[in-house]
């Protein structure tokens, strides 16, 4: 699998107290330059040319006999090399000895962020392409089994492809060295390679289970690799494209790779043997995409399919095989003759048909097509085959468990056609959260008879449903279909349901740290009858459970319900109450669910205040729910109705309504849900307990915080904030509160300190002392102080010790999330704007891009910042010629976000950004039309001007019609800009002076008449 290595900074740093030097603001140790390879590679696939190993290599060892020597004006290599890292297992499949602490030191973080055994293969072709590029490692020290599928795979050595040797193609390194030493300087010797020059592909079907295949993958990857017969070994994954062919790239993720046609990888030559990795039941089989693929190959190359599902499951797939008899015939075509049994009972295959050899991923199995190939002469050998047409029709619509509605009759087809271990594995699967590394955890612990075609034969067996992917859990999720969790559980002891549970909770201890609530240890101590030990947990004012949270809940909660319901309260309004103190405590989605029907009929009945309040706190809870979050209309719609019915004056009321006022803001962005909230607080009637007075401190506290982040003019209402905040700590010490409730509100008074004029930063950062002892083990709230400090450090240009406060805050930060990448981004822009360390700072933006998803506006404005970081490079050493594959990578960057991203100040300055660069670019005249139009489209995203950016825009445009020779167009548009400067200098707006001060001459030039004083500035043409 792909590694990909940290940028520099990311990991392997020294402790705090020894980051950064004087006068390097990046906290990082000196820089080291690099050989130059990562950067190759990195040219290279921005050009759109992925390059094998061996390719590479012979392109470093021609590029050493042909480059000239160097010359001493030669422009240095300015990026840092890869750093190294140490290899450890994934959290996800970690032992369960291994249990890390939530703070890790920088050693242990450095190996947690290695991950080479990941359960989701990374793509290593990014659209942009990472200086610190990927290489491939093991998985772990020895894959089980791996020794034994390579003797098993030897015959390979002798396999003769239907075409002539290539001679010369092999070195011959003893005769090269004596050679060498005789004449003096290096002279290559080659020799013929007679039994070298075969090559293998392995094609991987990126499918919902594709990660249940990865170690099959990566055990035959490894196997041939070191088997020493092939001169390249390859690695792609299969897509479907818009039209349903089959598409390649270098990842599971279409997201994240570039996609070719599949055809581009077809070998017409017979030189390469290639192994199609799939369970045949993905949608590219479903539509038949596949099977054209296979038949257009199979008639030039040994193809064959890698089936690792148990050959009974095939005729459930989109390629059921039948017996038969393979036949290999050393120079009689390029194919592989099959030989159907008579006694199959299936039809005879259709004319056009062509048998594609189907294998079972055993070393028996391969060996013996490993024999078959490579033997002499005509070979057979007992197989399978299945029938491909060059029309292959898609499978239809209700393929393969069209029929099976009910849950009773999902359950019987599963047990009809599962072996005894995927029928234990499903009974065990339902006490858990269906998250693959969670039911891997499960065979590995309780089933370890069971392998990847059990889990598989689960997966497949028409008991599960996809779930939407979340962008805080990667992976396929999944959840039994209605009503299935529910007859598996009843042939589940519920001992052995606790221990199932105990496991699962190991392993949220070790993937998430104790800084979340560990739901199935309380879930086991329900089961047994004990008491938790934990207090009522208050409402979040800051929203519900994260998606993380809600995926170990709600399946531990159900479990419990199932074995241990309990009786409900009399009363519905009292009902619905218990019902929400168990759902803050429990997290169980279900229980919100039944609180909502019992408040909705005790509002038909009765409605009164009590049963409109209780209602809009329901809803309001589920609006916060990660399911809700998925779907922004549902939770607007659910908010919508809540601040409705909250309409009573008792303190509870009011602080519910603000809550729910603000959450509206959240999403909506409009000042006047901030308004309404504290219009409401402030009216909230006197004569509240400490608890509800202490929520209202809070809430405005808060609300008056995000207030001021509107507006121009924050000192007011941020004044206002640090004043309640104040007084709600003191609250709080009086209520005795828990301490993470103490760091939240502690973080809130540092972020509205820092509004105000009158901030000390020695209060600041004595805060930030507080806020992490408060801390104490929560990952998010240790995660937001070290920003926070990262922050005041930065605000007094203090960059040393900022830079030590980011990298502690990324060594805190869990890996691959949504925040460290915000957190990255947030650095890496300091870098560049603020120290100006570039190379720095490209190195930290391409770490947040690989990691960012495509979904968020982050992206887009990472695209932004490492486009311009590239052009900030190459223009800063344009005396030395400059690296002009920067001015082309970061026209593509901007291009990108100019064109994809939400937000119109973004796509306004990436156009503007855009326009300057593509006039960086050879034989600038040529571009001038495209400049002329990108600065013409900044300036129509710009909603409001006056603004910087217009201004920038309207003079960027005048130099370049200076240079078009139009110098009436240059002086409408210098007039323009200086209206914009002088606009916003009238609203007290900062405005860059020079700037100001150039537009005003520019446009004083040309105002002398035409052509009078007038200085048409043609660029320096670039071949």
């Amino acid at each position: 699998m792909t590694t990909p290595d940290p940028p520099p900074g990311a990991t392997d740093r020294p402790p705090p107290g020894q980051q950064g030097r004087p006068g390097d603001p990046s906290g990082g140790p000196p820089p080291v330059r690099s050989d130059g390879l990562a950067e190759l590679v990195g040219r290279l696939r921005a050009a759109g040319r992925e390059v094998s190993a061996s390719e590479l290599a012979d392109a470093v060892w021609l590029a050493r006999l042909t480059a000239p020597p160097p010359r001493p004006e030669d422009r240095p290599e300015h990026h840092e090399p890869p750093t190294a890292r140490t290899a450890a297992p994934d959290a996800a499949v970690r032992p369960p000895d291994e249990t890390p602490g939530p703070r890790p030191d920088p050693s242990s973080r450095s190996a947690e962020q290695t991950a080479p055994l990941s359960l989701y293969a990374p793509s290593p072709a990014e659209a942009v392409p990472t200086r610190s590029f990927a290489i491939r490692a093991p998985a772990t020290a020895a894959l089980s089994g791996l020794l034994g599928l390579q003797r098993a795979l030897r015959p390979l050595r002798g396999y003769r492809p239907p075409v002539p040797p290539v001679p010369g193609a092999e070195l011959d390194e003893e005769a090269t060295a004596e050679r060498s030493a005789a004449d003096g300087f290096l002279r290559p010797v080659r020799r013929p390679a007679a039994h070298r020059e075969a090559e293998i592909q392995l094609l991987m079907d990126a499918s919902p289970t594709t990660s249940v295949w990865q170690p099959t993958l990566e055990r035959l990857r490894q196997a041939c690799e070191r088997l020493g017969a092939f001169r390249d070994v390859q690695v792609h994954y299969l897509h479907q494209g818009p039209d349903g062919s089959a598409m390649a790239g270098t990842g599971p993720d279409p997201g994240q790779t570039r996609l070719r046609p599949a055809d581009q990888h077809r070998d017409v030559t017979g030189r390469r043997l290639t192994l199609v990795i799939s369970d045949c039941v993905g949608p590219l089989w479903q539509s038949g995409g596949a099977q054209r693929m296979l038949h257009r190959w199979a008639e030039s190359s040994q193809i064959a399919v890698v089936q690792p599902l148990p050959p009974r499951l095939w005729d459930r797939t989109a390629l059921p095989a039948d017996p038969g008899l393979l036949v290999h015939e050393p120079g009689v075509g390029r194919g592989m003759r099959f030989v159907a049994d008579e006694t199959h009972g299936r039809a005879a295959p259709p004319a056009g048909a062509r048998p594609v050899p189907v294998l079972l991923p055993t070393d028996r199995v391969l060996g013996g097509w490993a024999q078959l190939l490579g033997g002499t002469g005509t070979r057979t050998m007992r197989g399978a085959a299945g029938w491909v047409l060059p029309r292959h029709p898609a499978q239809p619509e209700s393929w393969p468990y069209g029929g099976a509605r009910t849950p009773q009759a999902r359950l019987r087809d599963f047990r009809s056609g599962a072996s005894p271990g995927a029928l234990e594995l499903a009974v065990h699967l339902a006490a858990v959260p269906l998250y693959l590394p969670v039911m891997q955890l499960v065979q590995e612990a309780l089933l370890p008879d069971t392998g990847p075609m059990q889990l598989a034969e689960v997966l497949l067996g028409g008991l599960l449903e996809r779930l939407p992917d979340t962008a805080g859990v990667p992976g396929p999720r999944y959840d039994f279909a209605p009503g299935v969790r529910e007859l598996l559980l009843e042939m589940l002891d519920q001992g052995a349901a606790e221990l199932v549970l105990k496991y699962l909770s190991e392993y949220v201890t070790r993937r998430f740290g104790k800084g979340m609530r560990n739901f199935p240890a309380l879930a086991v101590a329900r089961l047994q009858g004990l008491e938790t030990d934990e207090p009522v947990v208050p409402e979040d004012p800051d929203g519900g459970p994260q998606a993380d949270e809600e995926l170990f809940a709600q399946v531990p909660a159900r479990v419990v319900r199932w074995y241990r319901p309990v009786r409900p309260v009399p009363g519905r309004l009292d009902e619905v109450e218990r019902l929400l103190g168990l759902w803050r405590d429990r997290r169980d989605r279900q229980m919100l669910i039944d609180a909502q029907a019992l408040a909705e009929a005790a509002l038909a009945a009765d409605d009164d205040g009590r049963s409109r309040h209780l209602l809009g706190r329901v809803l309001f809870a589920r609006a916060n729910t990660a399911e809700a979050r998925r779907d922004p209309g549902e939770a607007h719609a659910l908010l919508t109705r809540a601040e409705r019915l909250l309409t009573g004056r008792e303190p509870a009321t009011a602080v519910a309504r603000a809550d729910v006022r603000h959450e509206l803001w959240r999403q909506d962005h409009d000042p006047r849900w901030l308004h309404a909230a504290v219009a409401g607080l402030a009216e909230m009637p006197g004569g509240a307990d400490l608890a509800t007075e202490t929520a209202r401190r809070l809430r405005m506290g808060r609300v008056l915080l995000d207030l001021a982040g509107t507006t121009s003019e924050p000192e007011e209402p941020a004044t206002a904030s640090v004043r309640e905040l104040r007084v709600a700590l003191g609250l709080l010490d009086e209520l005795d509160a828990p301490p993470h409730r103490r760091a939240g509100a502690l973080l809130d008074l540092v972020s509205a300190l820092r509004l105000t004029r009158e901030r000390d930063t020695a209060e600041l950062l004595a805060l930030t002392e507080a806020a992490e002892t408060a801390a104490g083990d929560s990952a998010s709230l240790l995660l937001r102080t070290l920003r926070e400090r990262a922050r005041i450090h930065r605000e007094v240009r203090d960059w040393e010790a900022a830079a030590t406060a980011y990298g502690q805050a990324e060594r805190t930060a869990p890996r691959d999330s949504h925040e460290r990448c915000e957190l990255l981004a947030e650095w890496g822009e300091m870098l560049l704007t603020e120290t100006r360390h570039i190379d720095r700072a490209e190195g930290i933006l391409r770490e947040a891009l690989t990691n960012v998803t495509s979904r968020t506006p982050l992206r887009w404005r990472l695209h932004l910042l490492l486009g311009t970081a590239l052009l900030d490079r190459y223009r800063g050493d344009r005396a030395g010629g400059g690296f002009l594959p920067d001015v082309y990578e970061g026209c593509h960057l901007l291009e990108l976000s100019a064109r994809r991203a939400a937000d119109p100040a973004t796509r306004a300055r990436s156009w503007l950004l855009l326009a300057g660069a593509r006039l960086e670019l050879p034989q600038p005249r040529t571009h001038f039309a495209s400049a002329e139009s990108a600065y013409g489209r900044a300036l129509r995203e710009i909603p409001e001007p006056p603004s910087v950016t217009a201004a920038r825009a309207l003079h960027g445009r005048a130099e370049l019609y200076e240079r078009m020779n139009r110098p009436s167009a240059a002086r409408t548009d210098y007039r323009a800009a200086a209206d914009h400067w002088r606009a916003l200098a009238e609203q007290g707006v900062p405005v860059p002076e020079d700037e100001a001060r150039a537009t005003g001459e520019r446009m004083r030039a040309l105002s002398g008449g035409p052509g009078a004083g007038t200085s048409v500035r043609e660029g320096p043409e670039r071949g």
